[in-house]
């Protein structure tokens, strides 16, 4: 069954930064007052559409996300009790990118 989820936060999957995470404005919001870390809104732009969870908003309104596996309707239960607010640092770790290595080779260099 597909629904059509009415669009919270437009946003281009594929605007990456130096984070590694999609990024926006915070004023392309619908309601820029729920746009706060831990948040999990329906973004996307066109026809494609996610849930995710906001990563965090920089002084200068830019508003980093990150997807939360599976459809929207499978993840729909994140957006039913808008009342409940659980803090990213509870859920993030899992669905965050491995962060880039900064120097080295990325292999164990004591190995044998």
């Amino acid at each position: 069954m597909t629904t059509t989820t009415a669009i919270e936060l437009p946003i281009d999957f594929n605007t990456m930064d130096e984070t590694g995470l999609p990024w926006t404005f915070l004023d392309q919001a619908v309601d820029p007052a729920r746009v706060v870390p831990g948040a999990h809104l329906v973004a996307g732009s066109g026809t494609v559409r996610a849930v995710v969870v906001v990563v965090d908003v920089t002084d200068d309104g830019i508003v980093h996300v990150c997807d939360v596996p599976g459809s929207v309707e499978d993840n729909a239960h994140l957006l039913d009790d808008r009342s409940v607010f659980v803090p990213a640092s509870e859920h993030l770790p899992d669905l965050l990118p491995a962060p880039p290595e900064t120097c080295g080779t990325g292999r164990d260099e004591t190995a044998q």
